[in-house]
């Protein structure tokens, strides 16, 4: 019997770090504040004990979510602020920024565009802080495929990448324009 209450207690316990406890409004179906063993704190909706709708998630680091939840996650439209100084504005999925979305970074450099699973992924361009700026296909955070990079006076263009080498692809060489000229 002690053994059996123990292990209630310890699964109680448990549940309840993962869980949070509701410290005032109706954290079941309705609008409260959920404070976690961890320092995390949540006010916001709640729908069948899950944040879903709006709400507002603050990390005992100090890091920040607002905006949209739906089954305990970042679903929809949030602003993210991070620990290291970046702010993430635009479309959450399960948790990660995916769609469009803008993120600053404490760099000065400001990515705006398409993500997948918190990675620059698709289209976007990125202004970094030195002036210089990429306009194209991003893949896995990467630059790549199709694009243009621009810094100080000069273009250069990316070409998509060949499947093979042929004749055709090992002549391809990037263009480059200096002071309106273009260079080879």
């Amino acid at each position: 019997m002690k053994i059996g209450l123990w292990i209630l207690l310890v699964i109680f316990w448990n549940a309840s770090l993962v869980a949070g406890v509701c410290v005032s409004g109706n954290c079941v179906n309705g609008n409260g504040s959920m404070n976690f063993a961890n320092g995390d704190r949540f006010t916001g909706e709640f729908k069948k004990e899950k944040k879903s709708g709006y709400g507002v998630y603050i990390f005992s680091n100090g890091e920040k979510y607002e905006g949209q939840f739906e089954d305990d996650f970042p679903n929809g439209w949030g602003v993210a602020y991070l620990s290291n100084g970046n702010v993430y504005e635009g479309e959450f999925k399960q948790n990660f920024p995916d769609g469009k979305g803008i993120m600053k970074y404490a760099s000065g450099n400001i990515y705006d565009g398409d993500w997948k699973r918190g990675l620059r992924e698709g289209f976007g361009t990125m202004k970094y802080a030195n002036g210089s700026v990429y306009v194209g296909e991003w893949k896995n955070n990467k630059r790549t495929g199709q694009g243009t990079y621009t810094h100080g006076g000069s273009v250069a263009f990316q070409k998509p990448i060949k499947p093979k080498d042929t004749a055709e692809t090992k002549e391809t060489v990037p263009t480059r324009f200096f002071d309106g000229q273009i260079q080879r």
